[in-house]
């Protein structure tokens, strides 16, 4: 006979809460092992968002170069350049470049009719110098007055162009931010890429420890 109050035989059923709140503790420490990732992703080199004039437009009249960036370049004096040549070999652009905000603009006289080349080149928001060149066409009309135009650019040294030497000055010009802009920004992403992937490795191991447990006997 069995006695009244005993066991049925049957083990107690054993709560699943420790095991959810594991999951949820790794859930949480996975996210933030991409914070790393993120930030340094956030922290790419400024983009050209728009020009004026575009790349391939024709002109009739242009007394100004616009370039409008995504964040406002740095302002360093003889670092941030924009040059107009023209279908003669000369320069157009008649001074140096102003920086307002994310916006580089130019002033320049075109010349005579045909395809024109700009070089710019800005220093970054986060110190690297970027820079590209692309054309436009002038075609302007019959009693437009042609500018002079100039052998040598209106800043910067003739035998530089807009797209070289660019670290070279900008370490002359901001020499205290070296050490900053040896630093790539493509080398710190495959770090947090690493750190991040290391931390979700760690978790990944020790959740899969603790699930596999041998359960207490009750």
């Amino acid at each position: 006979m069995t006695q009244a109050g005993s066991s049925s035989g049957l083990a107690p059923r054993r709560s699943t809460a420790p095991r959810r709140a594991v999951l949820a503790a790794a859930g949480a420490l996975v996210a933030l092992a991409g914070l790393p990732v993120a930030a340094t992703a956030a922290s790419a080199h400024d983009q050209l968002v728009s020009a004026d004039p575009v790349t391939g437009a024709t002109v009739e009249s242009l007394d100004e170069i616009t370039l409008q960036f995504n964040n406002s370049p740095l302002g360093l004096e003889g670092s941030n350049l924009v040059r107009v040549i023209g279908p003669d070999g000369s320069y157009y652009e008649t001074g140096c470049p102003a920086v307002s905000g994310p916006t580089v603009s130019t002033p320049l006289a075109l010349g005579p009719a045909g395809d024109y080349e700009v070089q710019w080149r800005v220093v970054s928001s986060d110190g690297h110098p970027i820079a590209e060149n692309y054309t436009f066409s002038y075609e302007p009309a019959g009693d437009a007055e042609a500018g002079a135009g100039s052998a040598e650019p209106a800043c910067g040294e003739a035998e530089q162009s807009a797209s070289a030497g660019a670290a070279e000055q900008t370490d002359a010009a901001q020499p205290e931010s070296r050490e900053a802009e040896t630093a790539s920004p493509v080398n710190g992403l495959w770090l947090g890429v690493g750190v991040g992937g290391l931390a979700v490795v760690a978790v990944a191991v020790a959740v899969f420890v603790i699930l596999r447990r041998p359960r207490p006997r009750e």
